[in-house]
């Protein structure tokens, strides 16, 4: 297992983007630390490869640490457009292959926090 942590700090308008590092793998899990992050910041997760892949956002993210397992759903094989599942069907690990990216809004005048990415790679 692999973990790559991400630590950004808000700009006076409730703002941060920070990209990490390359990472190759199936995302397993991500943990969310807000530290003083506002209740209200909304987080978007992204792997920015040749193009953006989006792997999770969390309106309200709140000021509690939180856990989030992140899953795609599969599309079948006669027919890539169809889906094998709907809601509570079949999922799987997101593919990472690129840069992971963290995005905040609405996170308050300069605060900080954390969020740790957990891939087998």
């Amino acid at each position: 297992m692999n973990k790559q942590t991400i630590t950004f700090t808000t700009a006076s308008d409730g703002s941060a983007a920070e990209t990490g590092h390359n990472a190759i793998g199936k995302l397993y899990a991500v943990e969310y630390q807000p530290g003083t992050t506002a209740t209200g910041a909304t987080i978007t997760l992204t792997c920015e490869g040749a193009g953006s892949k989006p792997l999770l956002t969390k309106a309200s993210a709140g000021t509690s640490v939180a856990w989030f397992y992140p899953r795609d759903l599969q599309h079948a094989v006669a027919d890539g457009a169809a889906l094998t599942g709907t809601a509570g069907g079949d999922r799987t690990l997101p593919i990472l292959s690129g840069m992971l990216k963290v995005t905040v809004a609405s996170g308050g005048d300069t605060k900080t926090g954390k969020v740790i990415f957990y891939y087998e790679g």
